[in-house]
C-alpha cells in the first residue's frame, strides 16, 4: 500500500485518465460518480501522501487546501481538504457533482433533500442521510437538486479528504435550516 510504503502505484494523472475515460463513457450519473469514487478510494490507498502534493490553496478564509488538479476544460477539479473539528460547513449545494474520499480523520457528512417549490429564496429540507465515514469511505452528490448537504471532522481530530468536483467546484446556494431558507453562494473566489 503506498500510504505505508512510500511507493505510489496509482497517482492523480492516473485518476485524470480515468474520471475523463468514465465521463465520456457513462457521464456523471450515479454508476459513473461510484465509479469515479472507487478510483478516488484507490488514489487514497495508492497514491502516496496527497497532502503534500500539488499546489497549495492561498485564498484568504478558504478551508486549508491543495489543488491536485484544475481541469482546463472545467471538467472537474480535483484537491485535498481538511476540516476542523465540530466546525460544520453550512449547508450548501454545488452547481455540480461531486466525490469524495476520506483520507484520515472521521467526517460527519449529512445530505437533504429539498421538499417543497416554495419559490425563490424558501427551501423545506429533509433529511436524506446522516452518516460518519472514515478513511477509504466514499460519499457522493449528484447534480442539482439532489446536492445539498454539509461536513465537517466529527470528533477531536480534523478530517482530510480528497474531494473531485464537477464544474469549478462552485457552491451554488447556502442554506439556513432553522428560517427555511436559502442565499445565493458568493462566487468562488478568483486564482491569484
Amino acid at each position: 500500500m503506498a500510504t505505508e510504503t512510500g511507493n505510489i502505484t496509482y497517482s492523480v494523472d492516473d485518476l485524470v485518465v480515468d474520471v475523463k475515460r468514465i465521463i465520456s463513457g457513462k457521464g456523471t450519473g450515479g454508476m459513473a460518480l461510484q465509479a469515479i469514487g472507487t478510483n478516488l478510494r484507490r488514489l487514497v490507498m495508492e497514491g502516496g501522501d496527497l497532502t503534500t502534493q500539488g499546489v497549495e490553496v492561498e485564498h484568504p478564509g478558504a478551508l486549508p487546501s491543495r489543488t491536485l488538479y484544475d481541469d482546463a476544460e472545467r471538467q472537474f477539479r480535483i484537491s485535498v481538504t481538511r476540516f476542523a473539528p465540530e466546525q460544520p460547513t453550512p449547508v450548501h449545494s454545488h452547481y455540480r457533482w461531486g466525490a469524495e474520499c476520506v483520507i484520515s480523520g472521521e467526517e460527519r457528512f449529512t445530505v437533504w433533500e429539498r421538499v417543497d417549490d416554495s419559490g425563490h429564496g424558501r427551501a423545506k429540507l429533509e433529511v436524506v442521510s446522516d452518516e460518519n465515514v472514515k478513511r477509504g469511505d466514499i460519499q457522493v452528490w449528484y447534480d442539482p437538486p439532489k446536492n445539498i448537504h454539509r461536513q465537517w471532522a466529527h470528533g477531536d481530530e480534523p478530517v482530510c479528504l480528497v474531494i473531485i468536483l464537477g464544474g469549478d467546484g462552485g457552491r451554488e446556494h447556502l442554506f439556513d435550516l432553522e428560517a427555511g431558507t436559502y442565499v445565493d453562494a458568493p462566487p468562488r473566489p478568483a486564482k491569484g
